[in-house]
């Protein structure tokens, strides 16, 4: 992302012993996909085709022609042209994605690497015709003198089917995920762009990187997981990267929707205090002010801080991320801003029933059964969602000829009370996700069922706070068949 990334592994082996976990990761790497079989008429290539221009290209934006390499200056905003085509007619490729990383080093030049790829194909990193890259490969941007680059967001735009009109699309490509721009099928009308910008900018004097964790976890990381309720650790490391003292260095956090600051919580780390000084809540009002920063890892310092996503998040933020931005400034002027990413993971409720009666040592889903016969059944409640289920009941409706036995009904094989044929139901209680309950209850066939293989069906129902009612059934069949008749010769 910065030069900052680029020294953060050489920080972690300065004698700041109490700040273990610290971790960054300095550079992308190729993704690596198994190509899954997909229903299609034929298998989707990309860019290999006579006629199909090189997969990325540039240019400033004060110029008129895309090409590679481009010779910029600091302050130039440079254009970034990725170019995509699936050359199979017929084919359709399923989840189509772009992926562009910017080396986040200072440098001279800089060489840009593309990755395309879908569900049914690899990666592939360049245009390949008769095995020959069509220009060169990735994209090359050259200066005049040490600078860095620096994506701009909000600035992807889709021009999809040959379209000269470009649509906004989310900042993905950059990503290590890449930009998924959906079913791409084959032929040269399919064929598009995605276009993003790159700021050229002059080696940067105060840099910022910004992680997130759970609390209590080892490694700080750009994106994490959690649920509504859940408290989330964040991590700022500022470091001076120019060549004089930074001064008037002042921090700030802008927190997202449904996310709120937990007070007392924000820590500064440094060399000449390890173990952490106490600063002011104002991190997320007009921002804490830091010491004077000398340059080099000496001057490195490190903010922490908690906050706590709302419960009363809205259920179609469920999968959303909330991004939490962090600025740092020298003077008034803003030097350098970061991110760093939560999903909201959605809590699913799921109930599974499962009836069963028995038949010799095992259960099963029939059996038969003569009259003035013991029944017992087993019924099975399971939570398969990821969260839990509560206030959990279950009833069960006897048939005809059924008449329950009582005191027989069991929970994990511990007597319960004989609720479970009452309208109201047998309380289970919570049930926690993965986990299940084995019931068991006994009934006998009584009275006088029709002649023949009467069936006995035994239904058991079982809901929960927030799930409707489903049920399962069992079966008994039960042969009654009329007594002998006499021989004749026995009543004369």
């Amino acid at each position: 992302m910065k030069s900052f990334r680029s020294i953060v592994k050489t920080l972690k082996r300065i004698a700041i012993t109490s700040m273990v976990g610290f971790a960054l990761t300095l550079a992308f790497t190729a993704p690596k996909f198994e190509a899954k079989t997909v229903k299609s008429a034929g298998t989707p290539q990309f860019n290999f085709l006579e006629g199909d221009y090189e997969m990325l290209r540039g240019a400033r934006t004060q110029d008129t022609a895309w090409i590679d390499p481009v010779s910029a200056n600091i302050g130039d905003r440079i254009a970034v042209l990725f170019y995509y085509h699936n050359g199979v007619v017929d084919s359709v490729a399923h989840h189509t994605s772009l992926r562009v990383d910017i080396p986040v080093n200072n440098g001279t030049s800089f060489n840009l690497k593309s990755y395309l790829w879908s569900q049914e194909t690899q990666a592939v990193t360049d245009t390949v015709v008769n095995g020959q890259i069509v220009g060169k490969s990735g994209l090359t941007i050259n200066l005049p003198s040490s600078g860095r680059l620096e994506y701009v967001a909000g600035s992807s735009k889709w021009f999809p089917n040959n379209s000269t009109t470009g649509q906004s699309v989310p900042d993905a490509i950059v990503s290590v995920s890449g930009l998924d721009i959906g079913d791409i099928q084959g032929c040269w009308q399919y064929a598009g762009f995605v276009s993003f910008l790159i700021d050229v900018k002059g080696q940067a004097n105060v840099v910022m990187d910004k992680t997130v964790a759970h609390p209590g976890d080892a490694t700080w990381s750009e994106e994490i997981s959690a649920r509504a309720g859940d408290e989330v650790a964040y991590h700022l490391g500022i470091r001076n990267d120019g060549n004089d003292t930074a001064k008037n260095i002042l921090v700030k956090d802008l927190l997202p929707s449904y996310m709120t600051y937990v007070p007392g919580t924000t820590y500064l780390y440094t060399k000449a205090n390890p173990n952490g000084v106490k600063l002011s809540d104002d991190i997320f009002g007009n921002g804490v002010a830091l010491p004077d920063m000398i340059s080099g890892a000496d001057g490195t310092v490190y903010i922490t801080y908690k906050t706590k996503i709302s419960n009363s998040i809205p259920v179609d933020h469920c999968g959303y991320y909330l991004n939490n931005v962090a600025k740092v400034f020298m003077g008034n002027v803003e030097q350098d801003q970061d991110q760093a990413k939560v999903v909201v993971l959605c809590d699913t409720k799921k109930i599974t029933i499962d009836k069963k009666v028995k038949s010799g040592a095992s259960y099963v889903e029939q059996n038969q059964a003569g009259l003035n016969d013991t029944i017992e059944y087993r019924i099975v409640v399971k939570n398969e969602g990821n969260a839990d289920l509560v206030n959990v009941m279950l009833r069960d409706v006897l048939p005809v000829y059924v008449n329950y036995i009582p005191g027989t009904t069991r929970i994990d094989g511990a007597a319960a009370t004989d609720e479970i044929i009452t309208a109201t139901g047998l309380n289970l209680g919570t049930i926690k996700p993965g986990a299940y309950k084995t019931i068991t209850f006994a009934g006998k066939i009584y009275g006088c069922p029709p002649l023949g293989g009467y069936t006995l069906t035994n239904t058991a129902y079982t809901k929960a706070n927030g799930i409707s009612e489903i049920w399962d059934s069992a079966s008994t069949i039960v042969n009654v068949v009329l007594p002998n008749l006499p021989n004749i010769n026995g009543v004369k």
